[in-house]
């Protein structure tokens, strides 16, 4: 029996994920999970889908597992003791690619 590729990508995950390897734990609502963060990525959709319009100052890889439910876009989000707002999710093979953007009063 052949397996879907999803479950070939599973194990990776779990390296992509792991502490020791790209992730590190940062707090999410006042929970410490294991993070990535990937500012390059959030360039590229910037430039790409946004036509570079700066529309977040954030973007973080969290496993769909580790969250209560899929972050929606225009709520708050606490991380790192920071108040943020979702700008965009997308879940892709059982992680959450989440834009966080942080509002600023011109004071």
């Amino acid at each position: 029996m052949i397996m879907p590729l999803r479950d070939y990508l599973i194990p990776d995950l779990n390296v992509f994920m792991n502490l020791d390897e790209f992730a590190e734990l940062h707090s999410i609502d006042g929970v410490e999970l294991p993070v990535i963060i990937d500012n390059d990525r959030l360039r590229e959709r910037t430039q790409k889908e946004f036509n570079g319009i700066s529309i977040g100052e954030l973007l973080i890889f969290v496993k769909k597992d580790d969250l209560e439910k899929r972050p929606e876009i225009g709520r708050p989000m606490r991380f790192d003791k920071r108040q943020m707002y979702v700008a965009d999710c997308i879940e892709d093979m059982g992680v959450y690619e989440i834009i966080l953007t942080q509002n600023r009063s011109g004071r």
